[in-house]
C-alpha cells in the first residue's frame, strides 16, 4: 500500500515523533511510505525506506503549503493520506477534493480543540465545520477529543475514531533510562525528587506544580526537591517560578533544567512524575514515566490523564489549577511507598496497548471501512 503522511513540520517535537514513529513501522511492514512536511528542520534517518518531501513553506500556516501537497499527491498518488494536526488537516482537505483518485483521507487531532488556545478561533472554527466533514475518517488521540470534535462540528459524527499516539521511544526506553545523569540530586539515596517534563509555558502551568512543592515541604518531614525538564518558553514566566521558590525557602530544592535530548534518564531516577497541565492531547511523557514504572500525579485536564491512567487506576489525579490538590497526591505517593510501587508496577503494564506497532495497525486498519 502507498502511505502518505502530512505535518506542519518534521522539527522532533511531539506531532513530529509520532508521524515518523508511525512512517517507520509502516515502512517496515513492507508498505511504500512519504512524509510531506511544510518545513524540514530533522531528517529521517536514511536506510528506512521512507521518503521525505519538504515543502519548503510555512512551519506555522499550512494554507501556503497547499499547491506544494497537491504536486506530491500527483508525483505519489497515494492510497491513504493521514494529515496530522488541525491545519494540515483543512489543508489536505483542500488538496484532495475533486481530485481523480484521490486517496483515502484520515485527519488527525492532537489537541482537545475547545480549551486549545487557538489564534483566529472564529474564523478557524468555521473553516473546521465546513472542510473537517469532507474527510474519510476523522481521528482523535484521546477519547475526549473525538467528543469535543463531535460537539463543536457535527458533520464529521458516524466517521470518528480514537487511536492514541505511540510511545514513540519504545525500542529504545531501557537504553535511555540506564543512560548517565550529571546532576548530583539523582544520586541512589538522596532526597526524593519529582520530575516534570513539559515547557516552561502557561499552557502547561508549572506554577501549580511549583506551589505545590511549597505546600509538600511545609508537611514533609524532609524536603523534597523538584526538577523541571523543558525549554523556557516564557520569560516572565520562568522568573516568577525562580521568584516563588525563592520566596517560599525550597530555591534550593527546585531546578529548572532547560531541555534535555534525553529527559528518560532523568524520569528513571525520579521518585514520581507530574504533570500539571491546564490543556494536553495525550501527553507521551506519562507514557514514557509509566513505562519507566515511576508512580505520576497529573492533573486531569480536558483530555488525555483521565483516559491514560484510567480514572486514577495508574496515576493520581488532582484538579487542574489546584496547588493544594496536586500537593495532597504527591504526599499520598511519598507517604506510601507501597502505594506509589503497586502504581509504578500497574502503569508498566498499561503501556503494553501504546506500542508502536499496535499504533500502526489501528491506523492501517482504517482503510478495511474504506467503501
Amino acid at each position: 500500500m502507498k502511505v502518505m503522511l502530512y505535518v506542519h513540520a518534521l522539527n522532533g517535537r511531539g506531532i513530529a515523533s509520532v508521524v515518523t514513529c508511525v512512517a517507520e513501522v509502516a515502512a517496515a511492514g513492507g508498505h511504500q511510505v512519504v512524509i510531506v512536511a511544510n518545513s524540514v528542520a530533522e531528517r529521517v534517518e536514511q536506510g528506512t525506506g521512507i521518503g521525505v518531501v519538504d515543502l519548503q513553506s510555512s512551519e506555522r500556516r499550512t494554507t501556503p503549503g497547499i499547491p506544494g501537497l497537491r504536486r506530491a499527491l500527483r508525483s505519489h498518488r497515494p492510497d491513504v493520506l493521514y494529515a496530522h494536526g488541525n491545519g494540515p488537516a483543512r489543508a489536505a482537505v483542500l488538496a484532495t477534493r475533486g481530485r481523480a483518485g484521490r486517496p483515502y483521507l484520515v485527519t488527525v487531532e492532537h489537541n482537545h480543540y475547545s480549551t486549545y488556545p487557538w489564534r483566529f478561533r472564529r474564523l478557524r472554527d468555521l473553516a473546521n465545520r465546513l472542510l473537517l466533514p469532507f474527510a474519510d475518517h476523522v481521528v482523535g488521540v484521546a477519547p475526549e477529543i473525538v467528543k469535543d470534535l463531535e460537539n463543536l462540528f457535527p458533520g464529521v459524527r458516524g466517521k470518528t475514531s480514537t487511536i492514541p499516539p505511540p510511545f514513540t521511544r519504545w525500542s529504545r526506553a531501557v537504553e535511555l533510562a540506564r543512560a548517565e545523569v550529571p546532576d548530583s540530586w539523582f544520586r541512589e539515596g538522596d532526597l526524593p525528587v519529582v520530575v516534570s517534563v513539559a515547557n516552561i509555558h502557561p499552557r502547561k502551568d508549572p506554577e501549580t506544580l511549583v506551589r505545590a512543592m511549597v505546600r509538600v515541604n511545609e508537611h514533609s518531614p524532609t524536603p523534597t526537591r523538584l526538577a523541571i525538564i523543558g525549554k523556557p518558553s516564557d520569560p516572565e514566566l520562568t522568573a516568577r517560578l525562580v521568584d516563588i521558590a525563592r520566596e517560599a525557602g525550597i530555591g534550593e530544592h527546585v531546578a529548572l533544567l532547560g531541555f534535555q535530548a534525553n529527559p528518560l534518564a532523568y524520569v528513571a531516577r525520579s521518585s514520581i512524575f507530574a504533570l500539571t497541565s491546564r490543556n494536553e492531547g495525550m501527553p507521551i511523557v506519562l507514557l514514557e514515566a509509566m513505562a519507566l514504572g515511576v508512580p505520576i500525579v497529573s492533573t486531569d485536564c480536558p483530555s488525555g490523564p483521565r483516559y491514560l491512567l484510567e480514572d486514577g487506576k495508574y496515576g493520581e489525579l488532582a484538579p487542574v489549577g489546584d496547588a493544594e490538590g496536586v500537593a495532597a497526591a504527591i504526599l499520598r505517593l511519598l507517604n506510601d511507598p507501597e502505594h506509589a510501587r503497586r502504581l509504578g508496577q500497574q502503569g508498566t503494564a498499561r503501556v503494553e496497548r501504546f506500542t508502536p506497532e499496535r499504533i500502526t495497525e489501528d491506523y492501517l486498519g482504517l482503510l478495511e471501512q474504506h467503501p
